[in-house]
């Protein structure tokens, strides 16, 4: 159990890096996101499938390994893989433990999308984790939400982010419903709205988060997801 809460620890600090750029106090800086038309598909069957990256194509991101993609307008811009690759050491240098941040460098771990709405401070990410074989069989989607719920506060902290709250919910993303955390915090005094979407295939879990200062903005970017 020690390990399982190291790898959700590890899930938890990458997926909240990129949502320290989209904390503002300043109301007039937070866009109100518009929903989109998507396209709608059936999910496909789940054979043993090789990891393969996603893909981007204009303004659509798909994941064919995890069943899944989104479609943003020109509204929305996504990360190229320079900044993707960047992102790692952009997290392990927010961690004041040296030792977490180790940990974060050496993880088995990936930015697969990231991307940003007009106003700067509302963003969305994936990233994806190889949870290991033994666990990727024992683990489920659930347990891993419920395992992270117990050392968010800290590992936010570490981040300088203050937590007012954190629940367990569960997420209708792209089509099928999926165990997830949905979380306030405060940064320097602004609202951060964050809604994580945990996706498990095999031995890896994509870990989808949705961050805004403002939590209307939640639905209508959940909406720009469909299954592939």
């Amino acid at each position: 159990m020690k390990n399982l809460k190291k790898i959700t620890a590890l899930i938890m600090a990458l997926i909240m890096v990129f949502a320290l750029c989209a904390c503002s106090d300043d109301d007039d800086a937070k866009g109100k996101v518009e929903p989109g038309t998507v396209e709608t598909g059936a999910p496909s069957a789940e054979p043993e499938k090789t990891l393969e990256l996603g893909t981007l194509s204009g303004g659509k991101y798909a994941n064919d390994y995890f069943g899944f993609g989104c479609e943003l307008d020109d509204q929305w811009t996504y990360a190229d893989e320079d900044q993707l690759l960047s992102m790692i050491q952009a997290t392990a240098d927010l961690i004041d433990d040296e030792n977490f941040k180790d940990d974060i460098l050496d993880a088995d771990m990936f930015y697969d999308m990231m991307a940003v709405y007009y106003d700067g401070v509302t963003s969305m990410n994936v990233v994806v984790q190889n949870i290991g074989a033994a666990y990727g069989a024992l683990l489920d989607e659930e347990t891993m939400v419920d395992e992270t719920i117990k050392v968010l506060p800290d590992q936010l902290a570490a981040a300088s982010m203050d937590v007012q709250s954190c629940e367990h919910v569960t997420v209708e993303f792209a089509g099928a419903d999926h165990d997830g955390i949905l979380t306030h915090s405060t940064v320097n005094g602004g609202d951060v709205y964050q809604l994580q979407t945990y996706v498990k295939v095999g031995k890896y879990v994509a870990v989808v988060t949705l961050s805004s200062p403002l939590e209307d903005n939640l639905d209508p970017m959940l909406g720009f997801f469909y299954a592939v």
